[in-house]
């Protein structure tokens, strides 16, 4: 069968809560920034900076045009970097400060996953003699004009670095950060994550690269898993998504790794707040498919995914109720009962080592026992900023900083196993790391179905 697209409204252009594959609109066009921070919007089509290859040491006439071309580029990456002003801002010889800045309703306590891996850094002394010290942790509240000042107060409380958890966190926020040269992490589904802006770092790499047409980017696949629990066998696919940018981004990507498999496309206005599964239902009418997957917040999914579980024969996956505690509540665990979801991150319900690893450093902060996603993305986000803090040393300034990270490039790995896939730093800002792991509801509880895996990669090897 071929694909439909089952579209029902015009798009209405909107700020969403968190997804798994998801971009922000700008809000508004930022000032043009330095050449140290990012590029204007129409320069994003350009190809990214590769990482610097080493040239053999024997060479003949044939080759000689190409190394030509590759001294050229280094000495270009070399101009860049030479673009950044060397400031040891938010660092002294025993401490490195940095800032946390959330929207509270969907990253609520992810500064206790900061808390709990910077507690075991400066018990063990990982940073070359520096603790690690968060000065300020604001709540924008899913405002982007909040998102912004709380971006600009960060620089003036002197700051090295930011935990960045905000849905409101659009492309004048992170412009801000870059021409401040304030480097920041996080989940990667912002468009600020991606190349050009080189200075945010999320712990699984740029997700919209393919959708934000950056030359060269790969497409996240890790979706495919599923076809484990199929035998191997692609399943069909309807995709249920909103009809506005972030739908697009989402359609953008799930056809480009599905393609014909993804038989149906199903939008759903961003205010519609009711009626949801009766619309999705109609809808769909009577296209076959083996998965339903929701990914339209998770509010809407909270409201219609035990009816399209009763009504619909396939499977019902959803990109965002991977919630640790929020099966503790009879009704909601109820509703999403038989239902499966996707996660990037890894699940503590597969008790690898680094699920052990973030439950005894938030035990030594009297954390919670549960851990949410939230609090898993500060604890990788801040295992990232250690990762590179150490590869820096004692000359720690944010031209060293720039040039460990996207010129000389390095790869994050996590220590402990069963944590996030691998990372080169050189690439983040224009891949997915991958990673992706399926779960069911049964018995009022998450039980793995697929788990957790990472891509091969070429520079691991």
């Amino acid at each position: 069968m071929g694909r439909e697209k089952l579209e029902f409204t015009n798009p209405v252009i909107v700020l969403l809560g968190c997804m798994t594959l998801f971009v922000i609109a700008a809000c508004a066009n930022a000032d043009s920034p330095s050449l140290s921070a990012v590029p204007t919007q129409s320069e994003a089509t350009t190809t990214p900076p590769e990482i610097d290859q080493q040239i053999p040491e024997e060479q003949d006439i044939s080759v000689q045009e190409s190394n030509n071309e590759a001294e050229v580029e280094v000495d270009q990456e070399e101009s860049i970097v030479e673009e950044v002003v060397p400031s040891s801002r938010g660092v002294s010889d025993t401490t490195v400060r940095i800032g946390i800045i959330k929207t509270g309703d969907v990253f609520s306590d992810i500064e206790l996953g900061v808390e709990a891996r910077i507690s075991r850094i400066n018990a063990e002394d990982e940073t070359n003699a520096r603790g690690i010290e968060i000065v300020q942790v604001i709540d924008d509240g899913g405002d982007p004009q909040m998102a912004l000042e709380a971006a600009q107060s960060m620089a003036n409380q002197d700051v090295f670095a930011i935990v960045l958890a905000s849905i409101a966190a659009d492309r004048t926020v992170t412009d801000y950060l870059a021409e401040q040269n304030i480097p920041f992490f996080g989940w990667g589904f912002l468009e600020g994550y991606c190349y050009p802006n080189q200075w945010g770092f999320g712990f699984n790499g740029c997700l919209n690269g393919h959708a934000l047409d950056i030359s060269g980017a790969s497409v996240d696949d890790g979706s495919l898993r599923v076809s484990k629990i199929f035998y191997g066998r692609q399943p069909t696919v309807i995709l249920v998504t909103t009809s506005d940018v972030a739908g697009d981004a989402m359609e953008a990507t799930v056809s480009k790794v599905w393609g014909e498999n993804l038989v149906a496309v199903v939008r759903i206005p961003p205010t519609q707040d009711s009626g949801i599964a009766e619309s999705i239902l109609e809808e769909i009418g009577n296209v076959d498919s083996d998965m339903l997957w929701l990914s339209i917040g998770l509010g809407k999914t909270l409201q219609a995914k035990a009816q399209l579980i009763s009504a619909f024969p396939g499977m019902v996956v959803d990109d965002v109720t991977y919630l640790p505690g929020i099966l503790r509540e009879y009704e909601t665990s109820k509703e999403l009962e038989g239902g499966y979801v996707f996660t990037q991150f890894p699940p503590q319900e597969e008790y690898r080592e680094a699920a052990t690893l973030i439950a005894t450093d938030l035990e030594n902060i009297n954390g919670p026992l549960i851990y949410s996603q939230a609090i898993s993305l500060g604890y990788w986000s801040a295992d990232f900023l250690t990762h590179l803090l150490n590869q820096v040393g004692e000359e720690l300034n944010t031209r060293t900083f720039f040039n460990m990270a996207n010129v000389q490039g390095t790869v994050y790995s996590p220590d402990a196993s069963g944590g996030p896939c691998s990372l080169m730093t050189a690439l983040v800002h224009q891949d997915p790391s991958g990673g992706l792991a399926l779960l069911q509801v049964r018995g009022g509880v998450f039980r793995p179905v697929v788990d957790f895996d990472c891509p091969d990669r070429y520079w691991e090897n």
